[in-house]
């Protein structure tokens, strides 16, 4: 992808550019603005009462020397310059941020802020090709506020000054040309981005100067200010960056957005946070004077439109003064040539021992569980993914049933499409399968910036998804699951795996898909085995801790098993995944292995590997673990005797557990010891003490296992899976 930002040498336009480089690795930026420095700003900051060069913080600066990063000084007036840029670079993505602030003159506002912007979308629809473009506009816009929260349908009020006249002349030109133009235009209203760099005629920044010099001193903090009544939504810079480029991924086009917290914070709570990330709590004097003209006491957004795409801030405002307080601190310790000390980076942290690496991540994206979304699945992906290549990754089965319809449609949507097949059934989750589908994506011309297409059951999501981890370190992916397990489980969570002769689930990683649609309808041609085993892990899910699906699988068991009521199971799936998603937030990673999810399980992976993962579904394994793990409880004398009655009467209408040889069940326990070593030694097992509650208790006896496991031997729900020795 090729990004273009103008007004890159501003504090967020900087911001934005380093946060793309770092989420990124193939994007290639060139950033424009009307100084001549090099990338990373450059301005006056006060400290100790005099101005001093302040430049971008030493992290983002060396993320922006990437060979990725071009910086050109380009006016956004000139447009022959600007033009061609542009036709040299070709930008996919053009990000306006150009502006002139609220105190500047008038004509320069005007010709700035509307004339700048209608330059860069005339530009833009001279190009050969139809750039995403993000106009970066204020949240000033709403003019002085009728209601709260401001909504981007909410009426403008009294303009509160020539800045908001301009930026609401900017948003309507732009719209009218982008829409003669057929350009794909997208409007982020930006409330109060803070963070290092922000001009100081900014409350935040003349706060955080005074009370870092304040406290050098040693003495309290004296502020003259306007008055503290009032609120702002205010968001930190990082987390405005991250919001202007998932709107550029994944906004729609034609839409405004607004970009805040949606939290309205007291000026007066933002004085005290700034003055404790000083260490100046309680030692601040404010000195109020006359509110400005312009000034408009409460302000905050409503950002259910832009949360509706999935995206979610990092940042608090207690972590944003802290970066604020401590760039400020940084500028009084970086060293100039005045002071005689040229003393490199390199020289200094070898100095001063160990460096540190910080990392951080972060991921969300949507489930959506509707009947008949199928046939969105390829517009979907047009508007979420930057690629226009898509492989289509399935089994025999499913792609005789929706292969061609999915693939027809994903080219119908602009994508060069195909397909890839791989066997059914638990013994294709190996290393070959793997390999093959890994040189079939080289095969496609599949690159760092595709999309894989998961599209059948959770072998499906686990198989696909691993070649998605390892693939060039790391490729995007979609799940779109076909049966119920699937559904409700596998393709959620980004666990993807494929098995080893020693262990279920052995080679893996944890790498989450980019969404997951599910379509209830497309469970109608599952036979009663494939939804029975999609059953054992839903009645799982109602066991750690929703009474209400519990109830829902019991009355309606004949109809699960018939697929004949797709509302019935799209509640179903619904409810499961609200539960897992919920239960995995915590801890995404496994960070601790004693999981309510796990219930089932221990013994469910040691009875597949002793199958050698044939004959035996995923699901009816989970099936006999519950079995054993309501019998462990009974014995226990944990889990009460109506509940034991009600969770095997569950089981049982669901035909399970499938009827396993003694032996092999008792064969099993010999692949505990694995589990034991991967799970660092302790095997911790998850049982019901309800119907809708676990206890994880930290060892369970192989005699327990045995005993339990022969009792499962007797068990003979009707129409049961028999299988052979």
């Amino acid at each position: 992808m090729r990004v273009l930002i103008t007004g890159a040498q501003g504090f967020l336009g900087c911001t934005l550019a380093a946060e793309w480089l770092s989420a990124d690795p193939e994007v290639q930026i060139l950033g424009i603005g009307r100084s001549a420095r090099a990338p990373g700003f450059a301005r006056p900051a006060t400290r100790r009462g005099r101005l001093v060069p302040a430049t971008f913080p030493a992290a983002q600066r060396a993320t922006l020397a990437s060979s990725r990063y071009a910086y050109a000084a380009v006016d956004v007036l000139d447009r022959p310059t600007l033009a061609a840029v542009a036709a040299r670079f070709r930008p996919d993505v053009i990000v306006h941020l150009a502006a002139r602030l609220k105190d500047d003159a008038p004509a320069a506002m005007m010709r700035v802020n509307v004339e700048g912007t209608l330059t860069v979308i005339d530009v833009a629809a001279g190009l050969p090709h139809r750039p995403r473009i993000v106009l970066g506009s204020s949240g000033a816009v709403y003019g002085i506020p009728q209601a709260l929260p401001l909504r981007e349908d909410t009426p403008f009020g009294p303009a509160t000054g020539f800045y908001a006249v301009t930026r609401r002349s900017a948003e309507e030109a732009a719209r009218l040309v982008a829409g003669r133009e057929e350009l794909p235009l997208i409007v982020a209203r930006l409330f109060n981005p803070v963070g290092p760099g922000l001009d100081e005629r900014h409350l935040p920044t003349r706060l955080a100067a005074a009370f870092v010099d304040a406290a050098e001193r040693g003495e309290p903090a004296v502020i003259h200010t306007g008055p503290l009544d009032g609120t702002r939504d205010f968001l930190d810079a990082r987390d405005a960056a991250a919001a202007l480029r998932w709107l550029a991924l994944r906004g729609v086009g034609g839409e405004t957005y607004n970009v805040g917290s949606g939290v309205g914070t007291p000026v007066a709570a933002l004085v005290d946070r700034l003055a404790a990330a000083a260490g100046l709590a309680n030692r601040v004097q404010i000195v109020e004077g006359a509110r400005r003209v312009d000034d408009v006491p409460h302000h905050v957004a409503d950002v259910s439109r832009l949360r509706a795409t999935g995206f979610v801030p990092r940042y608090d405002l207690d972590i944003t003064a802290r970066a604020l307080v401590g760039w400020y601190r940084g500028l009084a310790a970086t060293p100039s040539a005045a002071d005689g000390d040229h003393a490199s980076a390199g020289d200094r942290a070898r100095d001063d021992g160990p460096l540190t690496v910080a990392v951080e991540t972060r991921t969300e994206y949507p489930v959506e569980i509707r009947a008949g979304l199928l046939d969105e699945v390829p517009g979907r992906l047009r508007a979420r993914m930057a690629t226009d290549r898509a492989v289509i990754v399935t089994d025999p089965t499913v792609a005789r049933l929706y292969g061609d319809r999915v693939r027809e449609g994903l080219v119908a949507a602009g994508f060069k499409a195909s397909t890839c097949v791989i066997a059914e059934g638990e013994p294709a989750k190996c290393r070959e399968v793997w390999e093959r589908l890994a040189f079939d994506l080289r095969r496609h011309q599949f690159e760092r910036r595709s999309v894989l297409v998961c599209l059948g059951g959770a072998l499906v999501s686990d198989v696909g998804g691993f070649v998605a981890a390892t693939f060039m370190r790391g490729v995007p992916y979609v799940n779109v699951p076909t049966t119920l397990l699937a559904q409700h489980d596998g393709a959620i969570g980004g666990k993807v795996a494929i098995n080893t002769p020693w262990a279920k689930n052995a080679l893996g990683a944890f790498h989450h898909p980019a969404a997951v649609y599910c379509d209830p309808e497309t469970l109608r041609t599952l036979d009663a085995r494939n939804l029975a085993a999609g059953a054992a892990e839903a009645i799982k899910v109602a066991l750690t801790g929703d009474a209400t699906l519990f109830a829902l699988l019991e009355a309606n068991a004949g109809a699960v098993l018939a697929g004949s009521d797709a509302g019935v199971l799209e509640r179903i799936v619904r409810r499961c995944a609200a539960q897992k998603i919920a239960l995995l937030a915590p801890d995404p990673l496994e960070v601790d292995l004693r999981r309510a999810l796990n219930l089932g399980h221990t013994l469910a992976h040691a009875l597949e590997t002793e199958m050698h993962y044939e004959g035996l579904l995923h699901g009816e394994a989970v099936g006999i673990g519950l079995a054993v793990a309501t019998l462990v409880a009974r014995a226990r004398g944990v889990c009460p005797p109506t509940a034991v009655e009600r969770i095997l009467g569950l089981l049982s209408a669901y035909r399970l557990p499938p009827r396993v040889p003694a032996a092999r069940l008792r064969a099993a326990l010999g692949a505990l010891a694995d589990i034991r070593r991967i799970r660092g030694g302790a095997l911790h097992f998850v049982m019901p003490v309800a119907i809708d509650a676990v206890r994880i208790v930290p060892e369970v006896g192989l005699d327990e296992l045995a005993a339990a496991l022969d009792v499962v031997a007797t068990l003979a729900p009707e129409g049961r899976v028999e299988l052979a020795a």
